[in-house]
């Protein structure tokens, strides 16, 4: 009787113990679904071509612009924000000095007033990236360097969370690799149960960063790092963020191999729903805090979504660097000494904001 007894305690313990496991190995509720406009978060990743440019509206009407795209895109994302009925930006964000992400940036500040602007502060040698510092001095916007744990509320309960750079800024990277990606700044938007995830060029020292610091990395919709490299995006990265959708924005038929087949293959493996810019053209995410919404420009065939590219010629594997200034000039950054133009006294005057004074 005893035996029958234990034997039977046994099979309950392991029954309990499988349903346990298996309910843990279910997928989350999937919280997508039709979403009304008045009164939503509203995000839009433009189609800029190879490159990044987004945008945040607020359900109380404030604007986060994160990123301008290449210069080749700067007339058409003008025109875009112009059309959204965009009169000014509250918050503009370089996620990092390459020029397919801050090419367009003069022409938005020449064309919308910008109360602050977060960089990610690095030295760095390019024309791009010098004019547009010195657009922002000129224009007195309140510049900010950011760091890891600087936090921002626009309104309504929507919340951005810097996340990277951390200090001291990563300086080893892979053979090929970029120190200006790998400290991208990083930021999550949070909006009741609605996550998004931004994470510029970052790659996977950027990742392996993140995940040692225990940074919050969950998150509805995941803005795939290096427009969707595969040297970014890795499987415990993504099961770390655990996201239900993927933005990449990238250019039709790059030269760089964007988005991989490898990181495709790791979406499809996870089952998470791929939105492309070079397929899908424009890109409009809503959030009304609980479920969310994606609409595109186009329908590509579901095939082509899951089919990656390959860069054209070997050395296209290197990340495109911004157009370097002339020799011998010494690299660039906000607050530093530079190299001064006639007349010029040679150094910029910081005029950085405290993360408290983002309000």
């Amino acid at each position: 009787m005893m035996k029958h007894s234990t034997r039977l305690l046994t099979a309950l313990t392991l029954g309990v113990l499988l349903l346990f496991l298996s309910s843990c190995q279910r997928e989350p509720p999937k919280t997508q679904g039709e979403v009304k406009d008045e009164g939503a978060l509203r995000i839009y990743a433009f189609d800029v071509g190879q490159g990044d440019g987004l945008l945040v509206i607020s359900p109380g009407g404030k604007h986060v612009l994160i990123d301008a795209g290449p210069s080749e895109a700067e007339h058409e994302l003008v025109a875009s924000l112009k059309k959204l009925g965009i009169k000014d930006l509250d918050l503009v964000v370089a996620t990092h000095p390459h020029a397919d992400h801050i090419g367009g940036m003069r022409w938005v500040l020449d064309n919308f007033p910008v109360k602050k602007f977060l960089d990610s502060g690095q030295t760095y040698s390019s024309v791009t990236y010098e004019k547009m510092l010195q657009e922002i001095k000129a224009k007195r916007i309140g510049f900010i360097e950011a760091q890891k744990g600087q936090n921002l509320e626009l309104d309504s309960g929507v919340k951005f969370e810097v996340i990277n750079p951390s200090r001291p800024l990563i300086t080893h990277v892979r053979s090929g690799g970029s120190i200006q990606n790998a400290n991208s700044v990083v930021m999550r938007l949070s909006y009741g149960d609605f996550a998004m995830l931004f994470t510029g060029d970052a790659e996977f020292e950027t990742e392996d960063r993140l995940m040692e610091a225990g940074s919050t990395l969950t998150a509805t919709v995941l803005k795939v790092g290096h427009h969707g490299s595969r040297h970014a995006t890795s499987l415990e990265f993504l099961n770390r963020v655990h996201p239900q959708a993927a933005v990449i924005s990238a250019g039709a038929n790059n030269d760089y191999g964007h988005p991989s087949q490898e990181t495709l293959d790791r979406f499809r493996q996870d089952k998470i729903e791929v939105w492309r810019t070079d397929l899908h053209g424009e890109l409009m995410i809503l959030s009304d805090g609980k479920k969310y919404e994606i609409r595109s420009a186009r329908q590509p065939a579901p095939a082509e979504v899951w089919q990656g590219r390959e860069p054209s010629h070997a050395e296209l594997r290197m990340n495109p660097e911004s157009k370097p200034t002339t020799s011998g000039q010494a690299a660039v950054r906000y607050g530093e000494r530079e190299r001064p133009g006639a007349g010029e006294s040679g150094s910029f005057r910081r005029h950085q904001v405290a993360p408290a004074q983002w309000h």
